[in-house]
């Protein structure tokens, strides 16, 4: 009788009922099951030694019904520990588990005849070898018959088994003779033909060498050869080609195979089709190239621009700045800088810079060409949009581009600036840059505007009379029978939302509340002021058409008359673009607009500009709980309004009211004595 067999007689004598005697042998992995993990098992009466020879000696000691073996890098070597048991004892399961699993460790453990190869860390790793050490031990729980490893098959029932194994495996796998100078393949499974589309009549006695084609990397096949020649395994990635010529990226692993006498005698190959897998990699890689070259190119130019803006006095400085660092920084060919005129709808060519002049000065956009056509678009929609042939328009570079950026303050386009490039397509995500650099040069245009409505010498008094069915207030005073007259309106900070404060002599006040209540995109109705002559109401509006251009530009209603018929509106502007721009806004809004009174306007300069100085100190909140103290007779006496009255009306309590309302007056007070 054999050791092995005298080793597997002691394991059949013991009772069903006794627990199965469990080797570890080798060192606790991190991560991964360990001796103590096992010995929790009842089932199982656990044994460790981490000393080679004396696990050795155990297991030549014939009272051992299975061995768990680990293989960690700089520790102990499971494999070598299973060739070793394999000598005396072919029978025996014994399950390894290791910290890595790579193409060398299966290749031994598959030659060692290992029971179960267990990653260590794996997430059902100690199941995994739980179950093992049960299926394969039969001393706990099971007749001695039921186990049937592989090596008690016949000869030819075990090499068909592991035919089949490598016949139906899911990735490709190849044998090839490496005792012929040309390695050919002698044996390949169905998924390599799948991957590749080559039928083994075809490839079979031939090397590997059929799958390259003109983009394989030469350096990644020579470090193939060198490994094959030096007799080592190698894994790395090959750019290959299928029968019909369809390029794929195949990850390759090769390990040579031992004979005997220790030599070389086939190499395994293991092929993997990872062309999704490579495609999403350098997608990845590319994105993030693109990346970098957008913020090396605007990383720069944003802060210079903003710069730029902060420094420009007037309108002409902040286009010529713009212009200026667009087309001379380096990111891009040149650049032309046009003045949007919606009245004649024209743009008007004001600045240029770079290597390339412009003849052109005027742009009528009624012209019906592709350019104008897309510039036009850009203005209309305030949208960034790209030309790629300019000749009816401005020349560009042959093969370039040229990316049209409006500069734009909420609904009003000032301008477009044209960014030539020698490139014919920029990065999304550089669009999206120039796009936000147009809204802030359209922003510092306007507010250069604004400034000089303010401190302007002169401004233009400008009168109007609206009509039209859509018009709320004298809608309203028709069907109550009644005026108003203009007390204050301004923008609320929720949104678009507008109020407007208005006083009338109409006493009902329940009927008024209900009427206005009754029109569409009234969002409240609050009186605010009720006595004997007139009561003060206060509007709460969804949006506002008239104030929000009139915000535009700098400019709020100045004074407001409503009967049944008309609505009077006063307001001031700066500049004649800026009251061409408000009429042509309120003319495309309203039926019917007449203007009333246009004319150049000093007394009142001094107080506006106080006033507006005044606005840029308060809050939003102070603003108007000054507003609305003012407004209702809060600073009458007597009192015409309570303060608890105003909180509510401001959806605050009378204590953050009152906060509000001293800083406002401090405010004041402080503007007062120091102009």
């Amino acid at each position: 009788m054999t050791r092995s067999d005298t080793c597997r007689a002691g394991r059949d004598e013991r009772t069903d009922e006794a627990p199965a005697v469990v080797l570890f042998a080798g060192d606790d992995l991190c991560g991964g099951p360990t001796a103590a993990d096992l010995s929790e098992e009842a089932r199982f009466d656990v044994t460790r030694s981490a000393d080679f020879i004396e696990a050795a000696d155990r297991v030549d000691g014939h009272t051992v019904d299975c061995v768990v073996t680990t293989v960690s890098e700089d520790g102990f070597d499971g494999i070598a520990f299973l060739e070793a048991v394999r000598q005396e004892h072919p029978e025996l399961p014994v399950v390894v588990i290791a910290d890595v699993i790579d193409g060398e460790i299966a290749r031994r453990a598959v030659d060692a005849d290992a029971t179960t190869l267990v990653p260590a860390g794996g997430s059902d790793a100690l199941e995994t070898v739980v179950d093992s050490v049960d299926s394969n031990v039969t001393t706990y729980g099971r007749e001695a018959g039921t186990r049937m490893p592989i090596s008690d098959l016949s000869v030819k029932a075990e090499r068909r088994l592991k035919e089949r194994a490598l016949d139906e495996a899911p990735i490709g796998i190849t044998i090839s003779d490496a005792t012929d100078p040309e390695e050919p393949m002698i044996y390949m499974n169905d998924s390599f033909e799948e991957i590749t589309g080559y039928p083994p009549e075809e490839v079979i006695g031939t090397n590997h060498r059929f799958l390259q084609g003109p983009e394989t990397d030469p350096d990644t096949v020579a470090d193939v050869a060198e490994a094959i020649d030096e007799r080592r395994g190698i894994q790395t990635v090959l750019r290959n080609y299928t029968r019909d010529g369809t390029e794929f990226w195949n990850q390759i692993s090769i390990s040579p195979i031992l004979d005997e006498h220790g030599e070389v005698s086939h190499f395994v190959g293991f092929q993997m089709d990872v062309t999704e897998r490579k495609r999403a990699q350098q997608e990845l890689l590319a994105e993030r190239e693109s990346l970098d070259r957008v913020l090396d190119r605007v990383n720069g130019l944003v802060s210079d621009i903003t710069s730029a803006l902060v420094r420009a006095e007037s309108r002409d400085e902040v286009e010529q700045l713009t212009t200026e660092r667009l087309g001379t920084g380096g990111e891009y060919t040149a650049a032309w800088l046009g003045r949007y005129d919606e009245t004649v709808g024209r743009v008007d060519v004001t600045e240029q810079a770079g290597g390339r002049s412009f003849e052109t000065e005027v742009i009528d956009l009624a012209d019906d060409t592709d350019g104008v056509r897309t510039l036009r678009e850009a203005v209309d929609r305030q949208t960034v949009r790209q030309l790629d042939d300019t000749t009816d328009l401005i020349d560009i570079p042959e093969g370039g581009t040229c990316v049209l950026v409006p500069l734009t303050y909420r609904s009003t386009t000032y301008g477009v600036v044209g960014v030539l490039d020698e490139r014919d397509v920029l990065d999304d995500r550089e669009r999206v840059v120039l796009e936000s650099l147009g809204r802030s040069v359209g922003v510092s245009i306007n507010d250069l505007l604004t400034k000089r409505t303010i401190t302007a010498d002169t401004i233009l008094k400008i009168g109007v009379e609206l009509s039209d069915e859509e018009l709320f207030l004298p809608d309203l005073a028709a069907e109550i029978g009644t005026q108003f007259d203009h007390e204050a309106t301004f923008a609320e900070e929720r949104g678009s939302e507008v109020v407007s404060v208005v006083s009338t002599d109409f006493d009902d006040t329940e009927a008024l509340v209900e009427r206005a209540m009754e029109h569409e995109g009234v969002v409240s109705v609050e009186p605010l002021v009720e006595t004997d002559d007139e009561t003060v109401v206060q509007f709460r509006l969804a949006s506002s058409p008239l104030v929000e251009v009139l915000s535009e530009v700098g400019s709020r209603v100045t004074k407001l008359h409503a009967d049944s018929r008309t609505l009077e509106v006063e307001f001031r502007v700066g500049t004649e673009q800026a009251a061409r721009r408000v009429l042509d806004a309120l003319r495309a809004e309203y039926a019917q607009v007449d203007l009333v009174a246009y004319h150049e306007d000093e007394p009142e300069q001094t107080a506006n500009g106080f006033r507006e100085e005044l606005r840029g100190r308060l809050t939003d909140r102070q603003l108007t709980a000054l507003r609305k103290a003012h407004v209702s007779g809060y600073f009458e006496w007597p009192r015409r309004a309570e303060g608890e009255q105003l909180a509510e009306s401001m959806d605050i309590v009378p204590s953050t009211y009152h906060q509000h309302l001293q800083a406002a007056k401090r405010k004041l007070v402080d503007a007062f004595f120091e102009t």
